[in-house]
């Protein structure tokens, strides 16, 4: 009888443990082809995203250029004005 409570505990116990080791495995990743496809997804996406966000630099570049353009007009007509000889009307003597 002390036999068999034995083999019966050892039973028990070894499937105890069988049953936590299988448990903690948790269930299967899937298939590395989803994986591949769900990265190449996800690289396009990014690839679009940056290309994207180039695109909008770019134009804001263009944007500013063109104001520093305009500026440079603006100072090189102001430096034009003050190098002319002609002196102010007040502060020209009076006869």
């Amino acid at each position: 009888m002390r036999v068999i409570r034995r083999r019966a505990w050892i039973s028990l116990g070894g499937s105890l443990c069988l049953s936590v080791i299988l448990g903690s495995c948790g269930t299967q990743p899937g298939s590395t082809m989803d994986k591949k496809r769900d990265a190449a997804a996800v690289d396009s996406s990014v690839v679009q995203s940056l290309q994207r966000q180039i695109r909008e630099r770019e134009k804001r570049i263009a944007e500013l250029e063109a104001q520093l353009d305009a500026l440079k007009v603006i100072d090189q007509d102001m430096v034009k004005r003050r190098q002319s000889g002609r002196p102010p009307v007040t502060l020209t003597p009076l006869e």
